[in-house]
């Protein structure tokens, strides 16, 4: 007797055009909002850029996670940094390794295009804990906050 179990198959790609639906769906789940003509617009310049990249995960060929990265320089970055800016697990498929295995996959983006360091803005927000959590575990360090003021 055979009590095989199939493991859900992760499979981990760079994002096309026509994930604009299911990163639509990704962001509204964290209450982002968002509408698919305007990621499809961001989606469209990321894809036009080469020191930018949106990557998927999917289980079982569905969607369950995606990662934006940028490579960026600047007097705060000296020094070519590949910056995070969207981590994305939807809810079902949380704590399952997806947003470790995403951050790696833009870890080795980065490094590829110059970048020595990983940067994260956004999570030290209170309102982000669970975040800032997640990124400290996987050996991010908290250095300072970032003030922001509208240009009127």
């Amino acid at each position: 007797m055979s009590n095989n179990v199939l493991a859900p198959e992760l499979t981990l790609r760079t994002g096309e055009l026509s994930d604009c639906e299911c990163v639509t769906g990704l962001m509204r789940e964290i209450n982002y909002p968002m509408t698919c003509a305007v990621m499809r617009e961001r989606m469209e310049s990321i894809e036009a850029d080469p020191n930018a990249c949106i990557m998927m995960a999917e289980v079982d060929g569905k969607v369950a996670g995606a990662i934006g990265v940028q490579i960026v320089q600047s007097h705060a970055y000296p020094e070519p940094a590949a910056q995070i800016t969207l981590l994305i697990v939807c809810n079902e498929h949380r704590r399952e390794g997806i947003g470790r295995r995403l951050v790696a996959q833009a870890e080795a983006w980065g490094k590829e295009r110059g970048g020595v360091q990983m940067v994260v803005t956004g999570a030290n927000r209170e309102r982000n804990a669970v975040a800032l959590d997640f990124y400290e575990h996987i050996g991010f360090e908290k250095h300072g906050y970032r003030l922001i003021k509208k240009l009127k």
